[in-house]
């Protein structure tokens, strides 16, 4: 087959090299080194090594081990730098009249955890483009599954018909179409959405009772004044039922893991509180103005358990309103030219994956001043 294609034969490179090592090997004098450690564990010279040694005699074959000390101290200069210097992370601050005067709620946790990524999204205008004939991810599980619910939702969001888990199925085929041609997508990713199914289905038939009305993938605009003028705090909440006590309940769903109620507390996970700002003020197209009395995660994974509910806090009320002030505090800061947008402030708090951590140069700073985890 190699010659076939006009390819070299595996012998004609194992001969190139026998070639070159006899005519480096003739040289006046020649240094044969090994690694006597591989990551911490100790090597045993090869059978090639040990036979040469043999070959020439120990009288003429003269070993580095009394000298090491010279030959490790160049080897080390080998990655010395000329100079050193200090990285420091960045912190730009862009002037007023360019800094964004509208962020989502998902973008507000981006601007808690990393404003420089906020920094690079909405000032310097900068997207990741998208890998080409890549395989379908996360992201395209998470957006088929929120689509197949509220498609359920949109046609059975008054009463769950008795065959409502095929009928689940059959809005999921339509949802994940695109996707189900690819075997591996089919062979890992329907299994799951089944078992995703039947729970979610179970939990609706438990929940409709103290239910009054569904809003899916329903849309959020609210204005606060701030210094440098309105700004606009926007959402599209997965999911806000109206319960029959008047009150709101606002639904996410996550099919990764959903952060932690301290983390919501601290306002570093702060889209579920931030959506029930928006809805308190009634500012959630089609729904009135309302207390908003749950805050859950519906993590749906299709694994044991395929789902699983769980709230963002016990304490809505002063949640919601510690979120509030906590938002417009931040505004605030941000509306003066000297707050910088700076890279990952709080590195226990940093972002799991930012399409600009290798612009703010994540790995050269943390290295020197230990910034990251």
């Amino acid at each position: 087959m190699l010659a076939t294609f006009g390819l070299p034969q595996p012998e004609r490179r194992i001969g190139l090299t026998a070639h070159d090592f006899t005519q480096t090997f003739a040289a006046s004098e020649v240094v044969l080194t090994r690694s006597v450690r591989v990551e911490g564990t100790p090597t045993v010279p090869s059978r090639w090594l040990l036979r040469l040694e043999n070959l020439l005699g120990k009288a003429k074959a003269q070993t580095l081990h009394d000298n090491g000390a010279k030959w490790a101290y160049w080897q080390t200069l080998l990655d010395a730098a000329n100079d050193k210097f200090d990285i420091e992370p960045p912190a730009p601050c862009p002037p007023v009249s360019a800094r964004p005067r509208k962020l989502s709620v998902t973008q507000v946790e981006t601007w808690m955890r990393d404003p420089y990524g906020v920094y690079a999204r909405h000032i310097l205008k900068l997207r990741a483009l998208d890998d080409l004939d890549a395989n379908p991810g996360a992201a395209d599980y998470g957006t088929f599954i929120h689509d197949a619910l509220d498609a359920f939702l949109q046609k059975f969001g008054r009463a769950v018909p008795e065959d409502a888990y095929e009928q689940l199925l059959k809005i999921g085929q339509d949802a994940a179409a695109e996707y189900l041609n690819r075997p591996g997508v089919r062979a890992f990713w329907w299994p799951r959405f089944e078992r995703i199914a039947a729970w979610f289905v179970e939990t609706e038939r438990a929940r409709r009772r103290d239910i009054k009305s569904i809003a899916s993938e329903v849309l959020g605009d609210h204005v606060i004044d701030a210094p440098a003028g309105p700004f606009r705090l926007i959402a599209k909440a997965d999911r806000v039922d109206t319960l029959t006590d008047g009150t709101l309940a606002i639904i996410d769903y996550k099919t990764g893991a959903p952060p932690s109620a301290k983390e919501v507390a601290a306002g570093f996970a702060p889209q579920l509180p931030l959506e029930a700002v928006i809805a308190e003020a009634g500012d959630f197209e089609g729904l009135h103005k309302a207390r908003v009395s749950a805050l859950d995660y519906w993590r749906l994974t299709g694994g044991d358990p395929a789902g699983e509910r769980k709230s963002a806090g016990k304490e809505i009320e002063s949640l919601v309103q510690a979120t509030r002030d906590g938002l417009q505090n931040l505004i605030h800061r941000f509306d003066f030219e000297d707050t910088p947008y700076e890279a990952r402030p709080h590195p226990q708090h940093a972002p799991r994956y930012s399409d600009y951590e290798h612009l703010a140069r994540v790995k050269e700073w943390s290295a020197i001043t230990g910034g990251e985890e």
